[in-house]
């Protein structure tokens, strides 16, 4: 697996805004969180607010707000042919909404210590996923740093 180092990313700059890298040759994260958890995604794929790809274990999909990531590497696997990175416009809630609902979530709050919560999602409304629990009957998406969703 290669890795783009800060030379390679500057050379394939495009973008006016000062984003420097050339999304046609990455189709691997390796993302570090807090206390060096690190976690590698393929079919990446960013966001204003989240980076989302597909786990190792090739059956769940993930999101990771990007103030919760302490650092990202973008890497070439030359082995496997995955998509390559790729970029939206769309929240995390229009994201969500593709994924289809009801639908049985692992979530991490913002400012947990890493306890993870597997609720049971039925759908969204304005910012909300609402659940199907007595206790929280509404999480508020700005309230969540990991969202993951096993997808067999």
């Amino acid at each position: 697996m290669n890795t783009t180092n800060n030379l390679e990313l500057h050379k394939y700059s495009s973008y006016s805004s000062g984003l420097y890298f050339s999304p046609w040759t990455i189709n691997t994260l390796r993302i570090e969180l807090p206390k060096t958890s690190i976690r590698e995604i393929t079919h990446p794929r960013l966001s204003r607010y989240f980076v989302s790809g597909i786990l190792e274990d090739q059956k769940t999909k993930v999101y990771f707000r990007t103030s919760c990531i302490v650092r990202v590497e973008f890497l070439r696997d030359e082995e496997i042919n995955f998509p390559e990175l790729s970029f939206t416009r769309k929240t995390i809630g229009e994201q969500l909404v593709e994924v289809g609902f009801p639908a049985e979530l692992k979530v991490q709050y913002r400012n947990s210590k890493g306890s993870v919560q597997r609720v049971r999602v039925l759908g969204l409304f304005r910012g909300f996923l609402v659940t199907d629990s007595q206790l929280s009957t509404a999480i508020p998406l700005a309230a969540l740093s990991i969202i993951e969703i096993e997808c067999v």
